[in-house]
């Protein structure tokens, strides 16, 4: 069996394992539960740090993966950027493929489907795949374990998520009632977001195109919003966004405020993926403008002229039953 060192990053939502065989020039990430933006800049320090001075090839096994935000998506692209000869991703669920092919980016990598598969592939040294096998055995396992406890937390009192749940209620109301809301810059708020966008999605009945689904819905609440936080208001505090939506016989229309510094277009770095939100908006929806928020006053912190996209799905007429 080959030596390998291991790294852990655990959120309570995430959980990524990091093995690096050094001498095989190989690291292998073991990604599961919902690969949100904040948890990335974790990951991909690890990962920096276990692989500094030398390219690898990588496996990443996404088999435990339920969500991947753009930034997640950007880490996977630095490291094809930087690999050695290789990138190997385990076939991911539906739910996580669809960014990748909403991007234009799946025949960027090459996939297996189980560990027996990467035994037929000569490039990939045969000594790693037994500790893999069992690193992804335990990482099943602990997966497993935590699903029981998420059940088990539905019928019981948690403090720290009552008194959430509590400070958020007002802005849950607002989710269920009218066709605006205004939420605090924080990304834990795209609960809440995706909570008002559901509603509004399902006043309307059928999509041309590609229907907005529950991962469509998240994926928008999420992006949105991390993009406010992390781009609009720099991480700072105080800032609010503004969402509305309109709807008619036509088509569906989604604005998204900030008052943060105001849009411009992303440079390249090293996540391989500039404005790749903006690039998930415009794969989802017909219409995406980007332009200044409206002149008025604004609630929180302002730091610029703010940034509003509008984005516009239209909607099939419902058909109605041939008469007998």
């Amino acid at each position: 069996m080959a030596d390998f060192e291991k790294h852990v990053v655990e959120t309570l939502n995430f959980n990524a394992t990091v093995l690096v065989f050094d001498t095989a020039d190989l690291c292998a990430i073991l990604l599961s539960g919902s690969m949100d933006t904040h948890v990335v800049a974790m990951l991909r320090e690890k990962v920096n740090a276990a692989t500094v001075g030398k390219r690898f090839n990588y496996i990443v096994d996404l088999d435990g993966l339920t969500y991947i935000s753009s930034t997640g998506l950007g880490f996977l692209m630095y490291l094809l950027k930087h690999q050695r000869e290789y990138v190997y991703l385990s076939h991911p669920k539906l739910a996580v493929l669809k960014p990748f092919n909403l991007l234009g980016i799946r025949t960027m990598f090459r996939y297996y489907q189980t560990v027996g598969d990467l035994e037929q592939r000569p490039e990939v040294p045969a000594e790693v795949l037994s500790p893999f096998w069992v690193e992804k055995e335990e990482v099943a396992a602990a997966r497993q374990r935590k699903k029981w406890v998420n059940i088990l937390r539905d019928y019981l009192i948690d403090g720290e998520l009552t008194r959430e749940i509590q400070q958020m209620s007002a802005y849950l109301g607002a989710a269920e009632d009218g066709d605006t809301i205004t939420l605090p810059a924080e990304e834990k708020y795209a609960s809440v977001l995706y909570k008002f966008l559901d509603r509004a999605f399902h006043t309307v009945n059928e999509f041309s195109g590609e229907p907005i689904d529950e991962a469509a819905i998240e994926l928008i609440a999420k992006e949105l919003m991390a993009n406010a936080v992390n781009h609009a208001y720099g991480n700072r505090p105080g800032g609010t966004v503004v969402a509305r939506y309109s709807t008619d016989r036509v088509r569906i229309e989604i604005t998204f405020t900030d008052h943060g510094r105001g849009f411009s277009p992303a440079a390249p770095d090293e996540g391989g993926l500039p404005g790749a939100g903006l690039q998930l908006l415009r794969k989802i929806f017909d219409e995406l403008t980007v332009g200044e928020a409206p002149r008025g006053v604004a609630q929180g912190l302002v730091l610029g002229k703010g940034t509003t996209l509008r984005m516009v799905k239209y909607v099939k007429p419902r058909t109605r039953p041939a008469s007998a």
